[in-house]
């Protein structure tokens, strides 16, 4: 193998292994993150979240693939599997009429062959210490709602404790996440944004790094970790610090979601630290 991993942990924010909507893939010759998005239908697909549902789609197809699948072959798999999915359980109509009904993810992608790493959504990278993010508009627009819909709940009253354990920033943002399953993949849209969900998506728009030959670590992360650091205890460090200081997640790290009564974090969360072994 042309790499050696040196760190992993994937922790679903309720702790329950089967409800993390993060996986992981680790082959020969792929190491990749994946992050279900948010479950924001309540709906359920063969007993998972459409998050999860996606998830797994994805990992088992990255799981098949050749050394020198490129990235647009890449893709294309995947959406035929979701595609292919997506007709066994009869979700075609549902999905034109009710965007948020698609399962979808965001991902981040080691190819060894090709020596590059490709970001489609908001997962995080760092190389030897440098971070690369990729942030849509959209979440600071509905961080920023939903962290001053919690400030006047809090001026009329409510305490923290209590919209932790009812969230009432997240109902009032709700239908501004729902609605923005319309921006998905739409490269003409002043919100749009990459996903992975079944349907085209502009290559030109995926964040390609190449990894420099005398690179030594690499970390692939989903947005679990708001403050993305050099090792798994760093990171977990950074987590519980920001839990006890803002658990609602809207003034230190503005989110759209919170910790909720009863979970471990605002979000799952995945961190995989590997090693390239040069010759």
């Amino acid at each position: 193998m042309g790499f050696t991993v040196k760190e992993v942990l994937s922790e679903g924010k309720k702790g329950d292994s089967l409800l993390n909507e993060d996986l992981y893939v680790l082959t020969d010759h792929f190491i990749a993150v994946i992050d279900g998005a948010t479950n924001v239908s309540g709906k359920r697909i063969a007993d998972k979240t459409p998050g999860r549902f996606a998830a797994e789609i994805i990992k088992d197809t990255i799981e098949g693939l050749t050394a020198e699948t490129t990235l647009e072959k890449m893709i294309s798999h995947i959406n035929e599997n979701l595609q292919i999915a997506f007709l066994k359980y009869n979700l075609i109509n549902e999905i034109a009429e009710k965007k948020w009904m698609a399962p979808s993810a965001s991902l981040v992608v080691y190819s060894h062959y090709y020596n590059e790493v490709w970001q489609v959504g908001d997962c995080q990278l760092m190389i030897d210490g440098q971070v690369y993010k990729n942030d849509k508009e959209l979440d600071t627009i509905t961080g920023n709602a939903r962290s001053l819909y919690l400030e006047g709940e809090i001026k009329k009253g409510k305490t923290i404790e209590q919209l932790i354990e009812h969230d009432t920033g997240w109902e009032f943002i709700r239908p501004l996440i729902q609605q923005q399953y319309f921006m998905q993949n739409d490269s003409q849209n002043q919100y749009g944004y990459d996903v992975i969900n079944g349907f085209n998506v502009d290559l030109n728009r995926v964040k390609i790094t190449k990894v420099q030959v005398n690179a030594c670590e690499i970390i692939l992360a989903s947005d679990g970790y708001p403050f993305l650091k050099g090792t798994l205890l760093e990171s977990e460090n950074a987590l519980s610090s920001l839990l006890n200081d803002d658990p609602l997640c809207f003034r230190v790290y503005k989110s759209a979601k919170g910790l909720v009564k009863g979970n471990k974090s605002f979000d799952d969360r995945t961190f995989v630290k590997f090693k390239i072994n040069n010759a």
